[in-house]
């Protein structure tokens, strides 16, 4: 039953990044994988760039990579899901954080920060829908989390 809440609440927060047209980024795993490449061989800087590029697609879909990764993680593999739902989204509770320091160091008064929001979300539909299926996505790993440690 915990599963079909958090795969609808999901899919909801997808429609609503796809209404406002949210995308994500490859964000942190695309810095890793460019610092990986300068260490080694050429042949294995080209399958970092082919992972590299597919992690952008996954990104680029947004809405539509989170609503896949709900899917994804309701029928079988949790963790390949939240993979792809955490891709989709491109930005989690520590980015929302650092955007709102970095709002505030930059100048920007707390009265304005309502609008800092809805204009890197696209609107009220994108911030709703992010802040959704970022909560789904992360009360899912703690669920996943505490029934592996009640299991063993």
């Amino acid at each position: 039953m915990e599963r079909k809440k958090w795969v609808i609440l999901c899919i909801i927060g997808g429609i609503l990044m796809t209404i406002s047209s949210v995308v994500g980024s490859i964000g942190f795993y695309g810095k890793i994988i460019t610092l990986l490449s300068s260490f080694v061989t050429p042949e294995i800087q080209q399958v970092l760039a082919i992972i590299l590029t597919v992690f952008g697609y996954i990104a680029m879909a947004g809405g539509i990579s989170v609503i896949i990764g709900a899917l994804v993680a309701g029928y079988s593999s949790g963790f390949a899901g939240r993979f792809i739902i955490g891709m989709g989204i491109g930005t989690g509770l520590f980015s929302l954080i650092i955007l709102l320091i970095s709002s505030i160091y930059g100048g920007t008064a707390i009265d304005n920060l309502p609008t800092v929001f809805l204009t890197v979300f696209n609107g009220i539909y994108g911030l709703i829908g992010v802040i959704i299926s970022n909560r789904s996505n992360e009360i899912k790993g703690l669920i996943f989390i505490l029934k592996c440690n009640y299991l063993n």
